[in-house]
């Protein structure tokens, strides 16, 4: 069968036009082949103020037949050359063997040094027993340890530590124990109920190690969630009373000149909390469905999406945030939400939620963590399984 000619010229234009429109829709994300990957076990990253990639890699060794884990540092440029800067089975605290796993990495404002925070579990004595815990070791950007005058490199039972724009404090959250329940010898065990972001209460300390001196910050108040502002060294905070987890407010909070600003008080929180690029807005989840976004300046200015609630990154430009949805633990799929934009809000009214269409990113891939550097150019990734680290470049 022939086409006329005149059908066949409208039947190319069209099947162009249709392939260009295609083509357009397409999202601009991140590209198809990153820029660079990492093939290592990747157990946690973090994005310097200049884009450089802190990163801690798996290592297991044996040592007198028993076999402990200690992560390696490495540190990737934006060109993706890298270099180890510590060795994790040097790294040693002790005679009686002890492992780590780093569950948290921080770069110092001026990206010279890092906070590692470990998950320890060390053997107590020679029966083999062991106590688990938390602690936040110090270094520089050579991999050197940076020792507390008079102390140790290490400082036990710290997390979410972030040096301060001095250089000289370190500021870090001690998580409260709440006493343990008796258990009954006859009662049936329960399996234990999750644990919700406003079920953990942390207390606030800085220490100078210079003088070695430590000092409580905000004495008498509680924090469930922490997020650090990396160029400025402040941070934002879900503060809550000992008394109640109702109504938790959102504050304000510099350690270095000890103090804080309170924000709003929220109708309620779930996660997610993370400050904008230029400090100028944070998010963060009230419930499971709501994400909402607040500026940091004029705390009024709130705007709501309804986005299943999960892990956020914000672009570099603000105007959307890259969310996996789900629990933080497991790997999920990647979806840019758009913002609307931000609206002035009378004394107790409550915001509405606005509906938006997420858009995947990245072929509707699974993944286990995130992050977007602070200049919005680059998207980091950690796949599961091998969880080696991706690094694509974003328009």
């Amino acid at each position: 069968m022939k086409f006329p000619r005149l059908a066949f010229v409208r039947f190319a234009f069209l099947t162009a036009s249709c392939l260009h429109l295609l083509t357009c829709a397409r999202p601009l994300n991140a590209q198809d082949s990153p820029a660079f990957r990492i093939d290592e076990t990747v157990t946690r990253f973090a994005f310097s103020s200049d884009a450089r990639i802190a990163f801690a890699v798996r290592h297991v060794f044996s040592d007198k037949k028993i076999q402990l884990q200690r992560d390696d540092i490495w540190i990737a440029e934006r060109d993706g050359k890298r270099r180890r800067i510590l060795q994790g089975d040097k790294l040693v605290r002790g005679t009686l063997p002890f492992s780590y796993t780093v569950r948290g990495l921080q770069w110092s404002p001026d990206g010279s040094k890092l906070t590692v925070e470990l998950a320890t579990s060390e053997m107590i004595n020679d029966d083999g027993d062991t106590r688990d815990g938390v602690a936040t070791l110090l270094l520089d950007g050579a991999g050197r340890e940076i020792q507390v005058s008079g102390g140790d490199s290490v400082i036990s039972g710290a997390s979410n530590a972030a040096w301060l724009a001095d250089g000289a404090n370190v500021a870090f959250l001690t998580e409260i124990q709440k006493p343990a329940a008796a258990a009954s010898k006859t009662a049936r065990q329960e399996p234990p109920p999750p644990i919700l972001p406003l079920d953990r209460s942390f207390s606030m300390t800085r220490t100078n190690v210079t003088t070695g001196t430590s000092a409580a910050l905000f004495p008498g108040r509680l924090f469930s969630a922490l997020s650090w502002d990396g160029k400025r060294g402040d941070a934002m905070a879900i503060e809550r009373s000992p008394e109640t987890t109702l109504h938790p407010r959102l504050v304000q909070l510099d350690p270095g000149a000890e103090s804080s600003r309170d924000l709003a008080t929220l109708d309620g929180y779930a996660g997610g909390l993370e400050v904008s690029p230029s400090g100028k807005k944070v998010a963060y989840w009230i419930d499971n469905e709501q994400l909402e976004v607040r500026d940091t300046s004029v705390p009024a200015r709130v705007t709501r999406v309804r986005v299943a609630v999960g892990l956020l990154a914000w672009s570099g430009d603000e105007t959307r945030i890259l969310v996996k949805r789900g629990a933080a633990a497991r790997s999920g799929d990647l979806v840019w939400v758009p913002l609307p934009p931000l609206a002035n809000l009378a004394g107790g009214e409550i915001p509405t939620a606005q509906e938006v269409t997420p858009q995947a990113i990245l072929h509707d891939l699974e993944f286990r963590q995130f992050d977007i550097s602070r200049d919005g150019k680059l998207l980091a990734v950690v796949e599961p399984g091998k969880r080696n680290l991706l690094v694509y470049a974003l328009p």
